[in-house]
Formats: structure tokens, C-alpha cells, sequence
């Protein structure tokens, strides 16, 4: 029995690591139009905010720039409806079961989904497709379509479409309430919970441990944990101080701005950067690994912090024996991080930066041109490759066993 269900939970990762592999062509496609609108494109983007130029205040150029924004919107869309109708098609195909058309109603009912409810009240789109509700829907399709098609396969398509009716009806009816969306309320909720904001560092660090959480375990991460966020209250707090001349004595030495968005996210959280590194490092020992390719493929996007492709090409989501290495070497960053400041060595991050601004670069940035904080990203960088090495290996190891195995 423990035989059978262990043989049943390694069929299910490998279609779940192929269902992202199938992704992954258009999440490099979304991760290099990002790169473009964060730099070039939107009007607040980093050559936008660095250069002043008028014509980026233009109709012309602001319907540009909200067309790409459109697009990356399709695009996140798209990616939760395909990988959904991919899990789908590989699960029944597998079983001998018809695929086609659960599939194709598992995209529409997805589709409808997210693109009516993903979206914030103000129009953003969400920040990453939470992968862990996604695998549950593809599920339950799939036991709907195994528990009907042995009395009528007429019967379980019937049921699939009448969900999929009610979804579109029921999504909209919630037009009249435009507040009403989830991965809204999840970023307000999330903002209220953090109230003005950590500003000692036992906090940071728990908030910091709970987006690794979030991030291995397929949930959507919010842009409080994912991006440097200067709506907090502390965050303001330090930036009046600073701007009053006295950057020496800001009210909050510790807080997510400070410590985290400036030494524990190259590349994203659990320093995703190191990770690359270390399987770009560990993929040249073997004769033959994909890894390599996908750890040079995705190294720009990741610099500039679009890790979507690797995550799921590796893939990191759903893989726990990387959690370990993401908590240590987050801790060590951090605690670096904060030592340095505590002692004086390093100017706080206060400033504001432009959108787009790679995490490399944040606190050099935002400290106001301190350059010691590049020496100190450069021992962060290696410290956590050194870290993650031993994981990858191991990670790296098992992979290649499995695909032998099909």
C-alpha cells in the first residue's frame, strides 16, 4: 500500500514538474517584456524617473506603455489557464482518459477566473499566479471527469460545463462590486496585518521567513514581502529623517527597507540569485544537464529580478529541500546586513528608487551612493552560493534519477 502511494506521489511530481515546463517558453516571454517595461516603457520606469524626459508624460507614449502592461496581464492570465489545462491533459492521458475537452473547459473556467477576480480594485495585475490553487482545481477536474466517466462520459462533460457556466456567472455578478477581488483584499489584508511596518529586526526576519513559506509552498507572495515597499510607515518615517539632515539618527534602523529589500533579495526572495549560481556551478560538473541552459537562460532576467522562469523551470515551487538552504542563507544575509548597520559600517537605505532598479543594486541606490554596500552584496553573494552548493547537488541528483525513470 505505502509502495502504491508513494509510486502515485512520484507520478504526480513529474507531471506537475512537466505541467511548469510547459510554462516556462512564456514566462520568458512575460519575464523579458517586464524587464522592458520596469526600464524603458512605463512612465515610471527606471529610465523614466533617472531621465525626466517629457515625452513620457504624452498620450502617445502613455497609451504605449498601458498596452504593455495590458499584455503582461494577458500573458500572467494566460500562464495560470495553460498550466492548469497542461496538469489536466497529462494526468488523464496518463489513466487512458479522453483529455481534450476537460482540458480545454479546465483553461475557460481558469481563464474566467483569474481574469475577473486576480486583478486589484485599482487594475494591477497579480503579482505571480498562486500555483498551489491552481494544482487544487486541476485536481478537482480530474476527479470529476474519473468519478463520472465510468457512468456516462456525457455526464462528467455536462458537469464541467455547467461549473464552467456558474463561474462566468458568478464572475459577473461580481462586476457590480468592484472591491470585491481577491488578490485585492489578499495585498489590503496582508497591509493592515503589517500595520505601520517591522521595526525590529526579530520582525523583519519573521516576515522575511513567512515569503520563503509563501514562495516554496505555491502561494501568492504580497508586494509588501516581494517588492520594496514605501507605503510603510516606518519606511516614511526614516525618509523624513533623512531628508531633515539627519540620516545618522533615523527612528527605525530596522526595518524591511533596510534590512531585507537591501541584502536578502538578489533576485528575489531567498536570494534566487545564489541559487542560479550555485546550479550554474554544480550543472558544469555533469557531462550533460539541461540546468546549465536554464540557469544561463534565465541569469538577466534574474538580475533584474524576473525569476519566474527559473522558478519554474528548476523548478523551485513545490521543492522542499530547498526551503532549508532559502531560510539559512536569508538569516545569515540579513543578520550580516543589520550587524553592518548597527555598527555604523553602512549608511541606512532610506531613498527612494526608481521602479525597475535591480535588488543588486537597492542598496546602493537608496543609501544615497554608499559603495560599501557592493563589497557587502559580494560576500552576501558568495556566502549563499557556498550555502546552496550541497542542496543543488542533491536537488540536481534526484531530478536526473527521475527522468531516467520515464
Amino acid at each position: 500500500m505505502k509502495h502504491s502511494y508513494f509510486k502515485y506521489f512520484l507520478k504526480f511530481r513529474y507531471q506537475l514538474y512537466q505541467s511548469f515546463s510547459d510554462v516556462f517558453p512564456f514566462a520568458m516571454i512575460y519575464a523579458w517584456l517586464a524587464i522592458c517595461y520596469n526600464l524603458l516603457i512605463s512612465e515610471n520606469s527606471f529610465l523614466a524617473e533617472t531621465s525626466q524626459w517629457d515625452f513620457y508624460l504624452q498620450g502617445w507614449w502613455l497609451f504605449i506603455s498601458q498596452s504593455l502592461s495590458n499584455v503582461l496581464r494577458f500573458l500572467t492570465y494566460f500562464m495560470s489557464a495553460f498550466f492548469v489545462a497542461s496538469f489536466i491533459k497529462r494526468d488523464l492521458e496518463h489513466s487512458k482518459a479522453d483529455s481534450y475537452l476537460p482540458s480545454l473547459l479546465g483553461f475557460l473556467a481558469v481563464w474566467l477566473t483569474v481574469s475577473k477576480s486576480a486583478q486589484g480594485a485599482d487594475g494591477t495585475p497579480l503579482s505571480q499566479p498562486s500555483w498551489l490553487l491552481l494544482i487544487f482545481i486541476s485536481l478537482a477536474i480530474i476527479l470529476v471527469v474519473r468519478l463520472w466517466r465510468w457512468q456516462s462520459q456525457a455526464l462528467a462533460y455536462s458537469g464541467l460545463g455547467i461549473i464552467l457556466i456558474s463561474i462566468y456567472l458568478i464572475s459577473n455578478f461580481l462586476k457590480h462590486f468592484p472591491s470585491f477581488k481577491p488578490e485585492y483584499l489578499l495585498q489590503m489584508s496582508f497591509s493592515d496585518w503589517m500595520r505601520n511596518g517591522p521595526s525590529h529586526l526579530w520582525q523583519v526576519l519573521l516576515w522575511s521567513l513567512l515569503a520563503i513559506f509563501l514562495l516554496i509552498f505555491g502561494f501568492v507572495i504580497p508586494n509588501v514581502l516581494l517588492h520594496p515597499y514605501t507605503e510603510l510607515t516606518v519606511v516614511g518615517d526614516n525618509l523624513s529623517a533623512a531628508l531633515n539632515q539627519s540620516i545618522d539618527k533615523i527612528p527605525h534602523l530596522f526595518t524591511l527597507y533596510t534590512v531585507k529589500d537591501s541584502f536578502a533579495m538578489f533576485g528575489g526572495v531567498g536570494l534566487i540569485l545564489a541559487l542560479a549560481i550555485a546550479v550554474f556551478i554544480e550543472s558544469r560538473r555533469r557531462s550533460y544537464s539541461p540546468y546549465r541552459r536554464l540557469a544561463l537562460w534565465t541569469m538577466i532576467p534574474i538580475i533584474f529580478d524576473q525569476n519566474l522562469p527559473f522558478l519554474l523551470g528548476l523548478p523551485v515551487i513545490l521543492q522542499p529541500i530547498l526551503l532549508l538552504p532559502m531560510v539559512v542563507t536569508t538569516l545569515i544575509a540579513e543578520g550580516l546586513g543589520a550587524l553592518c548597520l548597527q555598527l555604523g559600517w553602512l549608511a541606512p537605505s532610506v531613498y527612494t528608487v526608481p521602479n525597475g532598479t535591480p535588488s543588486l543594486l537597492f542598496g546602493f541606490l537608496a543609501s544615497n551612493g554608499d559603495w560599501r554596500y557592493l563589497l557587502v552584496t559580494l560576500v552576501i553573494l558568495v556566502l549563499s552560493v557556498l550555502i546552496y552548493l550541497p542542496f543543488v547537488k542533491i536537488a540536481l541528483s534526484k531530478e536526473v534519477a527521475h527522468e531516467k525513470t520515464h
